[in-house]
Formats: structure tokens, sequence, C-alpha cells
């Protein structure tokens, strides 16, 4: 599988924000969807000036300012799913409900291109139940990327891997926490817990 350049993310709260600001710092190109412009502004002043935020690296000395300056150049955001139809990687950080990762999950099936990799991260639903909303021929390619929060600062991401998630989707998003600074662990997926 090739290497993960590009990510979509959806939803652009407290995770979403997040991730989004961890995966660029670590090199992807990455476009944070979120339904208007209010929540976007919300999302990029949490990335850029948040607790956990690039300014704030820049200060404690955590990077510099070439880094942080490097990282926004990475991100983008949008209100059009239609701007995630070539990205690698797409993930979810909706609210923790069944039934909106499901419509999420579908739209994107329909949206996106076939090779990309679908993550949720979902803390506590079984991967096999949300991905019952994509077809059949891309449940090889859905996987569990659990963040830990604040995303930017925690190094675990559990990858939870159903029964049907390929390896080489698993190996994938390894790689892409490596590149990032993260340290990742399979995590079997527990169907039929919820």
């Amino acid at each position: 599988m090739p290497e993960i350049t590009s990510v979509g993310g959806i939803g652009g709260g407290v995770m979403g924000s997040g991730i989004a600001q961890a995966l660029a710092v670590g090199g992807c190109r990455v476009t944070g969807r979120d339904l208007n412009e209010q929540l976007i502004e919300k999302s990029r002043a949490t990335i850029v000036d948040g607790r956990y935020g690039l300014n704030r690296g820049v200060e404690r000395g955590k990077t510099t300012k070439q880094d942080a300056d490097a990282a926004l150049r990475r991100l983008s955001f949008t209100t059009n799913l239609a701007d995630l139809k070539a990205v690698d990687l797409v993930i979810e950080a909706v609210p923790e409900d069944l039934e909106l990762k499901r419509k999420v999950f579908a739209e994107l099936d329909g949206a996106v291109g076939a090779e990309a990799i679908f993550a949720s991260n979902t803390s506590g639903l079984a991967i096999a139940d949300i991905y019952k909303a994509v077809s059949e021929s891309r449940r090889h390619r859905f996987i569990g990327m659990h963040w830990f929060s604040p995303a930017p600062v925690m190094k675990l991401v559990e990858l939870v891997h159903a029964p049907e998630t390929a390896a080489e989707t698993v190996e994938a998003l390894e790689d892409l926490c490596q590149r990032a600074g993260k340290v990742p662990i399979r995590v079997k997926d527990a169907p039929g817990r919820y």
C-alpha cells in the first residue's frame, strides 16, 4: 500500500482539530471538513492558538516557528465533502453516536476515492458495527484509529482492526503514526459488545 500523504478529517472539534494538527506536524496534507464556516474558524483557532496549539508549542520550545508555519501551510479547511475525493485516508471524529457515524461514512463512501482508507476515532463503538454503512468492497480498508486527548501531545494511538481489515491497512496506519511521532498499538475489534 502506498504511503499516506493526504488526509481528510471529518469533524473539527477538540479531537478532530487535534488529530489534524498532529498529522500536519507529521508532514501530511490535511483537509478538515466541518458543517459550516463558524465551526471551521473554531477548529483553525484551536490548532493555531489553543492550549496545545502550534503557537503554544513555539512558546514552550516544543517546535520552531518555521515548523509550525510549515504545518499550517499543510492544513486546509472545507465544508464541501467533494474536496476530500482524492485523499489517501479519511479520519472521522464526530460525536460518539453509531447512527451519526454510519451516516457520515455512507456519505463518504460515495464521495471519496475507492482506494482511500476510512478510519473512525471511536473510543467505544465496534468497528464492525460502523463499517456496515460502507460498501463491502471497502471494508478491508476500514479501521478504528483511536487517538487519546489531547491528540497533539499524547503519543498512543489504538489501531482497532475488525476481522475484515486488511493487514496492509493496519501497516499503512502504523507507518503514518510513526511518521507523526505517535506510538501505534494494534487492538482487536469486539463486535457485538454494544
